[in-house]
């Protein structure tokens, strides 16, 4: 008796890894189409505060 649910446990436990790994293969990042993700500011450029120049000596007078 003791052997039986032990196996039974063992299966279970194997279904529920085996359903984790074609979850995890199936599933995952999309890519985006480069055509009309453009932006005008690539996304790499430096903000003003990470120059190291204070804003006010560079930027337009308003």
């Amino acid at each position: 008796m003791r052997v039986g649910f032990l196996k039974t446990i063992l299966a279970c436990a194997l279904m529920v890894v085996q359903l984790g790994f074609v979850v995890f293969m199936t599933t995952g990042c999309a890519t985006t189409d480069q055509e009309t993700e453009l932006s005008p500011r690539p996304w790499n450029s430096p903000k003003g505060w990470e120059t190291g120049i204070p804003p006010a000596l560079y930027e337009r007078q308003r």
